[in-house]
């Protein structure tokens, strides 16, 4: 009977069992690979590290209550897009178009005002803002983007006692001087002029997303409120 055992080899079973035991534990020593679809996750953590987060809501009336990681903070509005607007002013952006006035705007000044604006036409000129002069008027044609629903009036009288008082002016600091001195394009804000807002801003400020300053962005403390819920 033994013979006819190990003709059959019925005794092989055991050294089969054995090699398949190893097989088994091999593949459970084998390192699970992650699905391909994560490997996009930290693409879409990165573009949302590039953001100041979502707009949950707008208080008016000019501020947004942002959400970002799961952490709440308040942005002025105002704040945001006045950086807008001097980076929208800055030479080589793409607001900085001269765009024509429909109706071409005359002001009167004075002696000295027309030196001064006359001193620093080629400057003007390369940020978007074009006039011809007369003995005591000015006569301007076209202004960059930022400027088109600004009070000109205003804003060109008091241009001159700013040159003025500068030994020597840059598109930069004319472009920041012009960006603080520039009227909101919104007495209330929506939440769809927020989003639009914010996202031109990270377009062209990216420097504000990873380093806001404390006029621009406030973090929300919530810790408080929730140990006074704790509390009762």
């Amino acid at each position: 009977m033994r013979r006819e055992e190990r003709r059959f080899g019925l005794h092989a079973a055991p050294g089969y069992q054995k090699q398949q035991g190893a097989l088994y534990r091999q593949l459970l020593d084998t390192p699970e690979v992650e699905p391909a679809a994560r490997a996009e996750e930290p693409a879409a953590l990165e573009g949302h590290s590039q953001s100041f987060g979502r707009v949950l809501t707008v208080l008016p009336p000019d501020k947004a209550l942002l959400e970002r990681q799961g952490k709440l903070s308040l942005l002025s509005l105002v704040v945001a897009e006045r950086w807008l607007k001097q980076a929208q002013l800055a030479p080589g952006s793409e607001g900085l178009r001269a765009q024509p006035l429909l109706i071409p705007l005359r002001l009167k000044v004075s002696r000295e005002e027309h030196d001064v604006l006359v001193k620093y036409q080629a400057l003007l000129k390369e940020m978007g803002i074009e006039f011809d002069t007369d003995a005591r008027q000015i006569t301007i044609r076209t202004v960059p983007l930022p400027l088109r629903k600004q009070n000109l009036q205003i804003l060109i009288h008091e241009l001159p006692g700013y040159l003025a008082q500068q030994a020597d002016v840059s598109a930069s600091q004319l472009a920041l001087w012009i960006a603080r001195h520039l009227a909101s394009d919104h007495e209330q804000w929506s939440q769809a002029q927020a989003i639009t807002l914010l996202a031109d801003v990270e377009r062209l400020c990216p420097q504000l997303v990873k380093s806001p300053p404390g006029g621009l962005l406030q973090p929300v403390d919530l810790q408080s409120a929730m140990n006074a819920l704790k509390d009762d």
